[in-house]
C-alpha cells in the first residue's frame, strides 16, 4: 500500500513538473509581442478590454460583438477585478489563458492509464511546434485554448462518471461529485463553442458502450444514461446564454449580433471537397491519418473480439480501441459540422475550423500507437513502459526544437501611444477602423480610451455609441484603415452614429505608426431637414433622386451623407444661381453648397446609373450651416 502511495505521489510529482516545464515554455515563447503567434491587433485586445469592463450584463456573456465565443473566461477577469482592483494588461491575460490551455495535458495523462502520458507529450508537442497551433492556442483573439481544456476536462469527468454509474460498489456521493464535475466543465466547454456539445456526445456514447459490455447488470447498463445529464445541462445553458445574448443585444443596440448557423443546402458536396482538402493540405495531415487508421485497426480488433466471445471491457486493449474510436468519431463530428455550417463557407473554409479534428486526430494517434503495442504479444508486457518512454522522447525533443522568440513591436508602440494620449486627454473617445482602434483602447485598464470602430465598420463595444454622439470632441486613430481617411489626409468631416464633427487639428498626436486626429463636434451648426423622393432614398442604389428641404434658410452649408458608395455619376443640383458641389471622401459624401442671390431652401441629389458595388452602406445624412 504504501509502495503504491508513493508510486502514485511520484507520478503526480512528474505529471506537475512536466505541466511546470511546458507552461514555462509557452510564457518565454508565445506571449503577446512574439512574431511566432501574431503581431498585437484589435481581436487580440477584446479580451483584455472586456476583462477590465466593470460592467456586467447579457452583452458581456460572449466575446464583444459576436455569438460564437463564450466569455466566462474574461467574466471570471471581470469578477477578480471588481474584487480585487486588479488591472488585467495583455500579458496577464496571457498568463490565464497559458495556465489554463496547458491544463489540457493534466485531463488528457488521466484519461487513460496506458496512454495518457504519450497523449500529454502529443498535445504539448502541438503547443510547443505546430505554427497553426501556437496561433490557435496561444493567441489571446481564439478560443481554442479555453475549448480543448474543457473538453478534455469534461470528457474526463464524464468517462469517470460512467464507470461510476456501472459500478455496485461506487458510492452515491462520489457519484453526485463526478456528475456535478462533468456537468460544469461540459457547461464551460459548450459555452466557448457550441462545437463541444456533438463532440462530447460521442464521447459519451462510444465510452457508454464499453462500459456497458463490462456490466454485469441490466439495471446498471440503464443507469448509464444518466451520463448525458451533464452534457445535456451544458449544451442547454450555453443555448440560453445565447437567447439572452441575442435578446439583449437586440433591444439595447437594435442588432442581435446573430451568426447565420443555417444548413448550407446546395453546397455540402462543395464544402466537404473543401474540408478534405485543408486537412490534406495541412501538415500535421500524416499524423492526423495515421490516427484514422488507428481506429479502423481498433475497430477491427474488437469485431475479432466480439466475434470470439472475448471482449473483455475492462483489458487495456480495450479500453485504448474505445478511446481511440472516440478520438476519431469526434474528429469527424467536427469536420461534418464545418461541413454543413454556412458561416464556414462564408469564410473561405479557414483551418482554425479544423482544429479540433486535427487534435482528435492526433490524440487517436498516439491511444493507437499504444494500442498496437499491447496486441504484438511481445511488446505486450513492456508497452507501458514504451509508451511512456516515447511520451518522454516527444516531450523533450519539443522542448528542444522549440523556436526561439522573435519580438514583434506592435504592442510595445501601441501601449506607448496609449499612455500618452491618456495622459494629455484623459477621458475622451477613440474612433477609428476597427483594426486601428480597439488594439489601443484596451490598453489602458481604465476605460478612459472609449473605443469605437467608425460608422460602417464592424463595431464590438455599441455601448459606447451614445458617448460619441454626445462628445463636445473625439480623436480619430489613423494606422491602417481608410475609412476615416488616412494619416497624411483625414477626412475634413466625419458623420459618425448620427454625430457631426470637423477636422480640428489633423496631427494632434504622433507616435509612429499611429497618428491621432482631434475633432470638435458640429451640433451647434446641425440645420434640420425633409427628405423627398418616390421612394426610399439610399446612395446604393442607382437612378435615385432625392430632393432635401431645409426648415430654415442656408447661405452656405454642406450636406453630410454617411455611405461608401462611389460618387460617380452622381450630380447634385441646386436652385438657380446657386452653387452646388460634390466630393466624395473616405465613407462620406460631402455635397458643399453657397446660395445665390438668397439662402438655399433646398438641393437636388440623383445618383448615377452604374450598378453599386456589393457591401454598399447608408447611415444617414445631416445638414450643417457654415460661417461666413
Amino acid at each position: 500500500m504504501v509502495r503504491l502511495r508513493l508510486r502514485g505521489a511520484l507520478g503526480t510529482g512528474l505529471l506537475l513538473l512536466a505541466w511546470g516545464s511546458l507552461l514555462v515554455q509557452v510564457l518565454r515563447h508565445f506571449a503577446p509581442g512574439s512574431a511566432s503567434v501574431t503581431d498585437w491587433n484589435s481581436d487580440a485586445a477584446i479580451p483584455v478590454l472586456q476583462s477590465n469592463d466593470p460592467v456586467f450584463d447579457a452583452f458581456r456573456l460572449y466575446y464583444y460583438g459576436q455569438d460564437r465565443i463564450g466569455a466566462w473566461p474574461w467574466l471570471l477577469g471581470q469578477g477578480w477585478r471588481a474584487l480585487t482592483g486588479f488591472d488585467w494588461t495583455p500579458w496577464r491575460v496571457f498568463v490565464w489563458q497559458a495556465t489554463w490551455a496547458c491544463g489540457a495535458c493534466l485531463a488528457l495523462r488521466g484519461l487513460q492509464r496506458q496512454a495518457g502520458w504519450l497523449m500529454a507529450s502529443a498535445f504539448a508537442a502541438l503547443a510547443l511546434l505546430s505554427p497553426l497551433f501556437q496561433v490557435q492556442l496561444f493567441a489571446l483573439s481564439q478560443p481554442f485554448s479555453w475549448q480543448l481544456t474543457a473538453l478534455f476536462l469534461a470528457w474526463l469527468t464524464l468517462t469517470r462518471l460512467l464507470r461510476s454509474l456501472a459500478e455496485p460498489t461506487s458510492g452515491r456521493g462520489a457519484t453526485w461529485l463526478q456528475a456535478a464535475a462533468a456537468a460544469l466543465f461540459s457547461t464551460l466547454a459548450c459555452w466557448t463553442s457550441p462545437t463541444s456539445g456533438p463532440l462530447l456526445l460521442v464521447a459519451v456514447v462510444v465510452e457508454g458502450v464499453r462500459v456497458g459490455l463490462g456490466s454485469p447488470s441490466v439495471r446498471r447498463r440503464w443507469l448509464l444514461l444518466a451520463a448525458l445529464v451533464p452534457l445535456a445541462v451544458g449544451i442547454s445553458f450555453e443555448s440560453w446564454t445565447r437567447h439572452l445574448f441575442h435578446r439583449f443585444a437586440k433591444r439595447h443596440f437594435g442588432y442581435a449580433y446573430s451568426t447565420p448557423l443555417k444548413v448550407d443546402k446546395g453546397f455540402l458536396a462543395e464544402n466537404a471537397r473543401a474540408i478534405l482538402s485543408r486537412i490534406v493540405e495541412d501538415p500535421l495531415a500524416p499524423v492526423v491519418l495515421l490516427g484514422f487508421v488507428a481506429a479502423l485497426v481498433a475497430a477491427g480488433y474488437l469485431l475479432l473480439q466480439l466475434r470470439r466471445r472475448a471482449l473483455e471491457a475492462h483489458r487495456p486493449e480495450t479500453e485504448l480501441a474505445f478511446l481511440t474510436i472516440a478520438f476519431v468519431g469526434g474528429a469527424l463530428a467536427n469536420a461534418a459540422i464545418a461541413t454543413l455550417v454556412l458561416h464556414v463557407r462564408l469564410n473561405d473554409y479557414d483551418i482554425r475550423y479544423l482544429v479540433p479534428t486535427l487534435v482528435l486526430g492526433i490524440l487517436a494517434a498516439a491511444s493507437g500507437v499504444t494500442l498496437a503495442l499491447h496486441l504484438v504479444p511481445v511488446l505486450r508486457a513492456r508497452a507501458a513502459g514504451l509508451s511512456a518512454l516515447a511520451a518522454l522522447g516527444l516531450f523533450a525533443s519539443s522542448h528542444l526544437l522549440v523556436p526561439p522568440r522573435v519580438p514583434e513591436p506592435t504592442l510595445e508602440l501601441a501601449q506607448a501611444a496609449t499612455d500618452a494620449v491618456t495622459a494629455r486627454a484623459g477621458e475622451t473617445v477613440l474612433l477609428g477602423d476597427y483594426w486601428d482602434t480597439y488594439l489601443l483602447g484596451s490598453l489602458d485598464p481604465e476605460h478612459r480610451l472609449l473605443s469605437v470602430s467608425v460608422d460602417g465598420d464592424y463595431l464590438r463595444t455599441p455601448f459606447w455609441v451614445p458617448r460619441v454622439r454626445e462628445a463636445q470632441h473625439v480623436l480619430v486613430a489613423l494606422y491602417q484603415g481608410q475609412l476615416a481617411g488616412s494619416a497624411e489626409r483625414p477626412n475634413p468631416w466625419l458623420l459618425q452614429y448620427g454625430a457631426p464633427f470637423q477636422l480640428e487639428d489633423a496631427r494632434w498626436a504622433v507616435h509612429p505608426p499611429f497618428v491621432f486626429a482631434r475633432y470638435r463636434s458640429a451640433r451647434s451648426q446641425e440645420v434640420p431637414l425633409r427628405q423627398e423622393s418616390a421612394k426610399a432614398f439610399t446612395p446604393c442604389e442607382p437612378d435615385t433622386t432625392v430632393t432635401f428641404h431645409f426648415e430654415l434658410p442656408v447661405e452656405r452649408g454642406v450636406l453630410l451623407v454617411s455611405t461608401n458608395a462611389p460618387t460617380s455619376g452622381t450630380v447634385a443640383h441646386a436652385p438657380e444661381g446657386a452653387q452646388a458641389r460634390l466630393e466624395g471622401v473616405a465613407s462620406l459624401w460631402l455635397l458643399q453648397f453657397q446660395g445665390g442671390t438668397r439662402p438655399l431652401r433646398e438641393v437636388t441629389l440623383r445618383t448615377g446609373p452604374e450598378p453599386r458595388p456589393g457591401g454598399c452602406w447608408y447611415r444617414g445624412v445631416t445638414l450643417l450651416r457654415l460661417e461666413e
